[in-house]
């Protein structure tokens, strides 16, 4: 396909943790790419969506939100933030706005400082509208985030609802450069099929267990075996290994009498079944890697690497 008229090219998506990044990923390319879950910090890696037009391909780059960098995993995270918004043509800055009088927090400033990184411009989408108790709210967050980064655009949406997604679509092809598209025009992400398995799992551990066990976990497809899977026929079994970092958190992970771990599982097992749109086996294990989340050795042999080194799938 010849470049003249058709536009594509990569937006990074940065933001501060639970501003609904994944959220609006998946709202945008109309397909489950990226895991969610109400705690914040659940992605952890650059997570591509891919989203397919009639004159243009828009590759959404999800990335973790910002924070205090006080471990070898959230330092790896921000690196990540970092190097995704250096490398991408442009960023789409997500925000959302809070009650009281308009002020940029220290991590907002974080992430401002981020998106000016960009070698393109910046778009602004101010997210969870709909919680607003009062529209005329929102005046005065777009004025500050006007006055502060200049951005080519600052557009109010609503991802859980759809509300102004298209309005941001508009936005965003208008600064994509001209180009062919990047990548196959029937593909919504670029993820191995391995890779997006261990996020459905990992998904299930944030929204099954609390407090802090979740961001202790990490979890690697060890075996993915495709048995004959054309048109929903076949198998796939899948082996995975989930890991924590003391034995007191192994235990929560199993539950009394097995009963978390088999529920992490079942859930786990529709939401991979749905992916690969056929019969799973799937069978899950805990083992214990002490204190990894301070290991950068560990950090990358999970995958966790700004550059994908060591990368296990």
């Amino acid at each position: 396909m010849s470049a003249s008229g058709f536009r594509a090219g990569f937006v990074a998506l940065v933001g501060r943790p639970n501003v609904g990044k994944s959220t609006l990923v998946n709202a945008l390319v109309g397909e489950k790419v990226a895991i969610v879950s109400p705690k914040p910090q659940t992605t952890r890696t650059r997570i591509h969506g891919i989203l397919n037009l009639p004159a243009a391909q828009l590759v959404l780059v999800d990335t973790p939100g910002l924070s205090l960098a006080d471990s070898a995993l959230r330092k790896a995270m921000s690196r990540t933030t970092g190097l995704a918004a250096e490398d991408a043509d442009h960023v789409l800055l997500v925000a959302e706005c809070r009650d009281g009088a308009p002020a940029l927090s220290p991590a907002d400033k974080t992430v401002v400082d981020i998106a000016r990184k960009t070698r393109g411009t910046v778009v602004v989408a101010l997210n969870k509208v709909d919680l607003l108790p009062r529209k005329e709210l929102l005046l005065p967050w777009m004025q500050l985030y006007q006055d502060t980064l200049g951005p080519a655009a600052i557009v109010p949406i609503s991802a859980k609802v759809h509300d102004g997604l298209e309005r941001l679509l508009d936005e965003l092809v208008k600064v994509l450069p001209e180009s062919p598209p990047l990548f196959p025009q029937d593909l919504h992400t670029d993820q191995a099929e391995r890779f997006l398995c261990a996020e459905l799992i990992r998904e299930q551990l944030f929204l099954q267990l609390r407090q802090e066990v979740p961001y202790a976990t990490a979890v690697v497809v060890e075996t993915f075996e495709d048995e004959r899977r054309d048109d929903g026929a076949g198998l796939v079994r899948i082996e995975g290994r989930i890991y924590v970092e003391r034995e007191s958190q192994k235990g929560i992970v199993v539950g009394k009498g097995g009963a978390t771990i088999k529920a992490v599982s079942t859930s786990s097992r529709g939401e991979i079944e749905a992916l690969l749109g056929c019969k799973v086996f799937l069978r899950v294990t805990v083992h214990v890697d002490p204190d990894w989340t301070d290991s950068e050795r560990e950090v990358r042999r999970f995958g966790y690497s700004p550059t994908g080194e060591g990368e296990p799938w």
